[in-house]
């Protein structure tokens, strides 16, 4: 976490705008901080000048705080260094569900849905923290110095890292299999599986 962030309580959800409403069932907000590091991609998302953008990058969490980092000259980085409100995604997608009825197709998946405010991160002790922790979850067992050179203070330097610090958060799962009115009879035609991703 950067100089001006305090640590933060675990995310959860707050207000209505993280409350699940359809399959609110499938909420399961003790979980959000395991699909945080579980994860690979973080889609990034916010306004400027009222249009929307959206990025996919790769991540690190820590305790409430996604941190995002690319080249300096990266639109999506240079805009949501300024505090304006960022919506984030994380979604791990488990098996393909098919059914023997055409609605009743699905996916077992594992996402969060977070919303926060970002900040820049321009210490180079700590980027390079940030950054072998993250090269570590990516490549359990890498280790710096003994599988990979240490990253140049001036590659450090001229890197963009962003500290989105998480307001609330929500997240959802499904777990099963096919659920049609049919999928359970041997004698209805068609097919019904669960393929892993």
């Amino acid at each position: 976490m950067n100089d001006n962030t305090a640590p933060r309580p675990t995310p959860a959800p707050r207000t209505d705008r993280t409350r699940i409403r359809r399959h609110a069932d499938r909420a399961v907000p003790e979980r959000i901080e395991e699909f945080l590091l579980a994860g690979h991609t973080v889609h990034v998302a916010c306004v400027d000048g009222g249009e929307p953008r959206l990025i996919p990058f790769l991540y690190h969490y820590e305790a409430g705080h996604i941190f995002v980092h690319g080249s300096p000259g990266n639109a999506t980085l240079r805009l949501i260094v300024d505090g304006r409100p960022v919506a984030v995604a994380v979604t791990r997608l488990v098996d393909l569900i098919a059914s023997k009825s055409a609605s009743m197709h699905t996916a077992n998946y594992r996402s969060v849905v977070a919303y926060g405010r970002g900040s820049q991160i321009t210490d180079i002790a700590e980027k390079r923290r940030i950054l072998d922790a993250m090269t570590e979850r990516y490549f359990p067992g890498r280790h710096v110095g003994a599988d990979y050179d240490a990253a140049a203070d001036e590659d450090l330097a001229k890197m963009g890292l962003v500290d989105i610090a998480i307001d609330e958060a929500s997240a959802k799962m499904r777990d099963g299999g096919p659920q049609g009115d049919h999928d359970a009879d041997p004698a209805h035609p068609g097919s019904a599986f669960v393929r892993p991703v």
